[in-house]
């Protein structure tokens, strides 16, 4: 019995040291780690140590994923709205000179001259706009609005545009004799430059006629505050006279070659017109006050009534004026023959409109304006230029 177990007890004791010292064999096989791999170790260790210390803990994380496209019918049919919002409101005008050029011109059309002036001081590209198309935009202005004021102020021809042989009959030396009146210059008018302007007797009609305008719409306020023009005694000069009257001559020279500039001529003078014919029911004279001719009623009208008189010079009435046209000149009304020649005969003028009579039987008025500068042009190449040789037949 004894025998037995002490022969299990060494067969135990074989066995665990046979298995110690099969571990100690498989530990010995194992690859020993070296000391660069241990440092190595370390210093990766410190670098993420490091860099951990650089960035904080209180860093913020950056949220790098995309967000996933939204896919369905419903999605795309709101893009497909938004884009058309998109496009109407690119198409928007955002600039009235985006508009069509022929619809802006055709608005600039129905302005009035001054309003087309202050709108060219918006900036500089409509400024320019309304110089390129000047002579469009002027033409309907004036025929809308002051188509009988452009028949009896016409403007003066240009000696450049004149033949050369028609400037021989006006320089010639009688004919220089016989316009020496003409050179006299008016108070209120300066003469023209002939090496400039045609000299001939409808040229200068011309130009005294757009200067008188000038001139008549330049003391307005005089006559509404009813206050005497200032006079100037006969072979005497003022100081602000010659300042005066070279101003007007030179928007006159101006208006020759610039149809805007010709058009605010006749909307001064429609103002002028319009002014002086209303001035009675506008600004009624105080009692006792004295009064031009101008300012008395053309017919005694009854306390009862509210409107002007039916026989006021041209039926006119408010409505008239505010209409900013030239219509009302077509009723029949008074000629105006006479010349203005001093700025006393600005007290009796109601409505100075040259250049046509009222015919009786069309019951029209007729312009004899149109061809005038022609027929004085042959005229003086008639009576101050011998007659050119005729070839005679053998």
């Amino acid at each position: 019995m004894d025998d037995t177990a002490e022969t299990v007890v060494s067969t135990a004791s074989a066995s665990e040291s046979t298995a110690i010292d099969t571990v100690a064999f498989h530990v010995e096989s194992l690859p020993q780690p070296t000391v660069q791999s241990v440092t190595r170790k370390k210093n990766n260790k410190a670098q993420k140590t490091k860099i951990v210390d650089e960035l904080g803990e209180d860093e913020p994380l950056v949220d790098t994923t995309t967000a996933i496209p939204k896919n369905s019918k419903k999605t795309r049919r709101l893009q497909r709205q938004q884009k058309k919002k998109e496009a109407k409101s690119s198409e928007k005008v955002q600039n009235f000179l985006q508009l069509p050029g022929e619809l802006l011109m055709e608005i600039l059309g129905h302005l009035r001259p001054s309003d087309v002036f202050q709108l060219s001081r918006l900036n500089k590209a409509t400024r320019e706009f309304i110089e390129d198309y000047e002579v469009s935009i002027a033409n309907d202005i004036i025929e809308q609005r002051y188509w009988v004021l452009r028949r009896c102020f016409v403007l003066p021809r240009l000696l450049a545009d004149v033949d050369s042989r028609s400037q021989a009959a006006l320089f010639h030396p009688r004919r220089e004799k016989m316009i020496e009146i003409h050179k006299k210059p008016y108070q209120h008018v300066r003469p023209p430059d002939n090496r400039i302007f045609c000299t001939c007797a409808s040229c200068m009609m011309a130009w005294n006629n757009l200067n008188v305008a000038l001139d008549l719409s330049h003391f307005q306020g005089h006559l509404d505050r009813r206050e005497p023009i200032p006079m100037i005694p006969r072979g005497t000069q003022s100081d602000w006279n010659p300042a005066l009257i070279e101003a007007h001559a030179n928007v006159v020279e101006k208006a020759v070659t610039s149809p805007l500039i010709y058009a605010s001529i006749l909307e001064k003078h429609l103002e002028t017109i319009t002014g002086t014919l209303l001035r009675q029911t506008r600004r009624p004279p105080q009692p006792k006050a004295p009064m031009h001719r101008h300012n008395k009623p053309m017919l005694a009208v009854s306390s009862a009534m509210q409107s002007p008189p039916a026989t006021m010079l041209y039926g006119i009435v408010e409505a008239d004026a505010a209409a900013g046209d030239d219509r009302f000149l077509e009723r029949p009304g008074k000629e105006s023959y006479e010349f203005p020649w001093h700025r006393d005969n600005y007290y009796n003028l109601l409505a100075y409109v040259p250049m046509r009579k009222w015919s009786k039987l069309e019951q029209r008025w007729m312009y004899y304006a149109a061809g005038a500068h022609e027929r004085d042009l042959e005229w003086a190449r008639k009576w101050f230029l011998p007659a050119a040789p005729t070839s005679s037949g053998g």
